[in-house]
């Protein structure tokens, strides 16, 4: 089968590489997917090029040599002890809780990280909500009764779960600010964010404007700027950025914003089949909508990667093995 496949940290281009290796077996508590789609992650980009948070089991060569954790396929094989699925089973999850491996033709996953992929969807549109979607939703936790009229921004709104995120708070009637690039402006008002600020040219820190809940993908400012940002008894959730920046808030940030009922926190991802089962409804239902940036055949992949890099996606990179 075909893997794209890496041994070293480095730039896509460099230690990336299309292989043929021997088709995996699953275990007893596996499946063997043949894998029609798979989508990048953040996490991805920071496994391949060996950043602090992508190196912390193995800070000298990648665990894994084949990248990949949101994925979309049907059943091929059953491990002996498997009656949760049958062959022939539409299925989508995420392995990064496994031993990732999505981006080849086939991969085996324990039972625990798979849902039923719903007729509804396409195996992209499945493969895209995974990590994403399941971010954006803890994220959306730390404000359980976000309501009509409150302020919301969402920093690196431009990305899957950034767009997730922005589409759970407008369903839930908030007033949206989202941060990212200029160039993903008009798909952020699309999405139906009503201000639109380009963090190249403007921090939302330095505003003057207070927000009742901060969303932040990419962990944009220092405890002080988000204090500055948020309006007394307003929340803050990180869901990624620095490893200093991360640690800033949760050591500091909820006690320096105690005068003004202000807290700050942490999304914990915690991925689940009942979580993936829950996005799958909400995408059904429309609640959630997978925006695809672009789609990479397998050989492609060093392209794909380098996308997601960059910086520049709106939504998800799809990567398609079904060719």
């Amino acid at each position: 089968m075909r893997a794209l496949v890496y041994d070293h940290y480095g730039p896509p281009e460099k230690v990336l590489r299309l292989e043929q290796v021997p088709r995996p077996q699953p275990r007893p508590d596996e499946v063997l997917v043949r894998v029609h789609a798979a989508s990048l992650n953040a996490w991805d980009w920071d496994r391949l090029v060996g950043r602090p948070l992508g190196r912390v089991t193995d800070p000298f060569r990648p665990p894994h040599k084949i990248l990949g954790g949101d994925i979309a396929g049907v059943v091929e094989a059953l491990g002996r002890d498997v009656d949760a699925f049958s062959v022939g089973d539409a299925v989508f999850g995420d392995l990064t809780a496994a031993h990732w491996g999505g981006f080849a033709d086939y991969v085996c996953a324990p039972v625990k990280v798979l849902a039923r992929k719903p007729a509804e969807l396409s195996f992209h549109q499945a493969a895209a909500l995974p990590q994403a979607g399941l971010l954006a939703v803890e994220a959306m936790k730390f404000r359980p009764n976000l309501g009509a009229g409150e302020h919301v921004l969402v920093s690196g709104a431009g990305g899957g779960a950034g767009l997730f995120a922005l589409q759970l708070a407008k369903t839930a009637g908030a007033i949206v600010t989202a941060v990212d690039k200029g160039i993903k402006g008009a798909t952020l008002l699309s999405q139906g964010a009503e201000y639109v600020t380009d963090y190249q040219r403007e921090s939302f820190a330095n505003s003057g404007k207070k927000y009742d809940f901060i969303i932040d993908m990419v962990g944009s400012q220092t405890v002080f700027g988000y204090r500055r940002a948020l309006a007394p008894g307003g929340s803050v959730v990180l869901v990624g950025g620095s490893l200093g920046r991360i640690l800033q808030v949760v050591a500091l940030g909820t006690a320096l914003g105690r005068a003004d009922n202000q807290t700050m926190g942490l999304a914990i991802y915690q991925p689940t089949v009942a979580g993936l089962d829950r996005l799958a409804t909400l995408a059904v239902a429309g609640t959630l909508e997978p925006v695809i940036d672009s789609v990479f055949p397998l050989e492609q992949g060093p392209a794909a990667l380098r996308r997601i890099g960059d910086g520049d996606h709106i939504g998800k990179i799809i990567v398609d093995m079904s060719a």
